[in-house]
């Protein structure tokens, strides 16, 4: 039998060559639902907010009985977290929701026109850390509570034999500002004043920039987590992308590469329109995640000997569908996005009401079963 410290070498080579393009025993399968996983485990979604290192174990006690799995996709989960992404309030289950029910970003659109002259003014990390403090107090004291334990519970999944696909984040600007100042303000503010909104990007991408160095330097991530969905097709012309998002974007993995890790493109809604840019990106460094919205066999055909294709298996499909649906739709990917230069996942994220004989199939289509 195998000791957790050879199962997660184990684990990690198969990530690595997946992502790198090279021949793989069998794709990885990529773990990244913690409501799905406390479910799975007899716990309520309460107990990821109301007591996070309890929440933390049933992760960890679902992914060990289900086997197969390669690695946790974020590592330690605190769903107040999800705040930080779009600096809005979150609903959580135990506080202002049901004990089972999922966590929800509340999206305020709390930034004004104003706050674009702070930005540029004093910079990214002193807006965005006053905006915390005294717009989302209930946020900045989940942070100060789950930063100091993060690094004790993401040991455990490793000490476990699992590695962790993704330690550090870096958002295109667009997106943390899209959800700071609401979609649907957002918007209207790059027809309105586009010069004042890139300037303010500008600002926050040199930032984030020197930020994403610091971290890689001292987590030393295997991946970085570059999200991105509302620059998708589904939101934005190619001449407001050429200028906003895309130019952000692949600063960021620039740099995530050249720091020596690879680049996690979380990539929700439709990308179809702007799969060719992909290839401007370092080959065989970055994973290229969709949700289920982009066409994967489409993206495949473009992308096919450049990037590493994870996913797609649709929340849909896992929670509405068959096994028999799931291993059919898995099988497929297996042949036609993979076997090589293809990690197994949901799309975006395994649902929290997945079936668990649906999750079952997957695992098994992965191992060619």
């Amino acid at each position: 039998m195998k000791t957790a410290e050879e199962l997660y070498s184990e684990r990690l080579n198969r990530i690595k060559v997946a992502i790198t393009l090279q021949k793989n025993d069998r794709p990885p399968f990529s773990m990244n639902s913690s409501a799905f996983c406390v479910k799975y485990a007899g716990g309520k979604l309460s107990d990821m907010v109301t007591n996070v290192e309890y929440g933390n174990s049933l992760i960890l006690k679902a992914v060990k009985s289900l086997g197969v799995v390669d690695c946790i996709q974020g590592g330690a989960d605190f769903p107040p977290m999800m705040g930080t992404v779009y600096l809005s309030p979150t609903k959580l289950p135990g506080r202002e929701l049901p004990c089972d029910t999922l966590w929800q970003i509340d999206e305020k659109g709390l930034m004004t026109e104003e706050d674009y002259d702070t930005i540029i003014d004093k910079g990214w990390n002193y807006f965005s850390q006053k905006f915390i403090k005294e717009r989302l107090g209930n946020l900045y004291k989940d942070i100060e509570y789950f930063m100091p334990i993060a690094p004790k519970l993401n040991k455990k999944i490793v000490d476990e034999g699992y590695p962790i696909l993704t330690e550090a984040v870096a958002l295109p600007p667009f997106e943390t500002i899209s959800g700071a100042r609401s979609i649907s303000k957002f918007m209207r503010d790059l027809y309105r004043m586009p010069d004042k909104v890139q300037a303010a990007l500008d600002v926050i991408l040199e930032d984030t920039l020197e930020s994403l160095r610091q971290q890689i330097r001292e987590v030393k991530p295997l991946t970085v987590f570059v999200g991105a969905a509302r620059a998708a097709g589904d939101f934005l012309s190619l001449k407001l992308f050429d200028r906003f998002m895309w130019p952000y974007l692949k600063k960021i993995v620039e740099v995530v590469v050249d720091e020596g890790s690879f680049a996690y493109l979380h990539l929700d809604m439709c990308w179809d329109r702007f799969l060719d840019y992909f290839l401007e990106l370092p080959k065989a460094k970055c994973i290229f995640s969709p949700d289920s919205t982009t066409d994967i066999f489409k993206a495949k055909k473009v992308l096919d000997g450049h990037m590493c294709i994870m996913g797609d298996v649709s929340p849909s499909l896992l929670t509405l569908g068959t096994p028999d649906d799931v291993h059919a739709y898995c099988m497929r990917l297996m042949k036609e996005i993979g076997p090589d230069g293809f990690i197994m996942a949901a799309g975006c994220m395994l649902p929290a009401n997945a079936k668990v004989e649906n999750v079952k199939a997957m695992l098994s289509a992965t191992c060619g079963k």
